[in-house]
């Protein structure tokens, strides 16, 4: 059976998802489903209140939420695309020069532009919010996993495995995320602060207004719980 965890902001969420693994045994949840009311509201001070690396883990907050959707405004009279393509040379730079580290190679905003030979699914997105006139159950999806370059494993990334908008009535957008595994001291806080970034985008330009992010976690575990209980209760 599901658990379900809600809070008004990502970092209420992800305190609320947090304090459930902590009280279970062994500290692992199949099915957590974490709904953010206001995914789009983020507050600078968490990105070194609640960064994992602040207690001795291994992630930065600020960089996992890079990797799923830039943080970078866009410039006067830039496009879309030359936006994309600024930010994807900045992490391509960033992967080479080993600032920036990936199990698998890449970043899931990167497998957004193109997987797998895939178009752009963000601006494939936005075409569709912005051409056609179904609302209620129209459902927009983006895939970060495919079968031709990811094989199996127990654990390890690419864990991001689906993503869909939801156009409700009132031209309110939901996203719906889906994560195999999902480790909540090093990525889910930033995780929902990225997917918030990326219906903030996605909202934006398809004229729409964004409303809750929805993250199914097939998996959500916590390996370090000493290190975690300290990070949550700030």
């Amino acid at each position: 059976m599901a658990i379900i965890v809600q809070g008004a902001d990502p970092v209420q969420a992800w305190k609320s998802g947090g304090q459930v693994l902590l009280s279970s045994s062994p500290h692992a949840i199949q099915n957590l489903i974490t709904e953010i009311e206001a995914p789009t509201v983020v507050d600078e001070e968490w990105y070194s209140r609640f960064c994992p690396k602040s207690v001795g883990a291994l992630d930065r907050l600020s960089v996992v939420a890079k990797v799923l959707f830039p943080d970078i405004p866009r410039r006067p009279r830039e496009t879309r695309l030359e936006y994309y393509g600024r930010y994807e040379k900045l992490l391509t730079r960033a992967l080479k020069a080993g600032s920036l580290h990936s199990a698998w190679g890449g970043t899931y905003f990167q497998r957004l532009m193109s997987l797998d030979g895939s178009e752009n699914q963000i601006e494939r997105a936005i075409r569709v919010l912005n051409s056609w006139t179904v609302r209620g159950e129209t459902a927009i999806v983006m895939h970060t996993s495919s079968p031709a370059v990811d094989g199996l494993r127990k654990r390890g990334s690419p864990c991001l495995q689906y993503i869909e908008i939801i156009w409700n009535k009132g031209d309110v957008l939901d996203l719906v995320a889906v994560y195999r595994n999902h480790d909540f001291l090093n990525k889910a806080l930033g995780n929902f602060i990225g997917l918030g970034r990326l219906l903030s985008f996605i909202a934006n330009e398809g004229r729409k207004h964004p409303g809750r992010v929805i993250c199914h976690s097939v998996h959500a575990y916590v390996d370090q719980v000493a290190k975690f209980g300290t990070l949550i209760a700030r």
